[in-house]
């Protein structure tokens, strides 16, 4: 089963590149598909180096502290609000 992603431009000239980097090194092509599978079993065989290269949940932005939009609210309503 097969699914679509969204990358950014920039990522996917990077994975061109990659991919045509792959074909000229090995005299074989490679599918878009198949570099992304090797891509993704790469990065969990270096997992630690990986996620050492990752922001810290403490500095994503949306971890910061709730901002006061001077609003009163009633909690017991949440699920009303969002699912009415």
């Amino acid at each position: 089963m097969y699914t679509s992603i969204k990358v950014k431009d920039s990522t996917k000239k990077k994975l061109d590149v990659l991919q045509s980097k792959f074909t000229i090194t090995t005299g074989r092509k490679i599918s878009f598909q198949n570099l992304l599978d090797k891509i993704s079993d790469y990065a969990l065989l270096h997992e630690k180096e990986l996620l050492k290269k990752l922001p810290a949940l403490k500095d994503d932005p949306a971890w910061n502290g709730a901002i006061d939009w001077g609003e009163e609210t009633d909690a017991s309503k949440v699920d009303e609000y969002l699912y009415n």
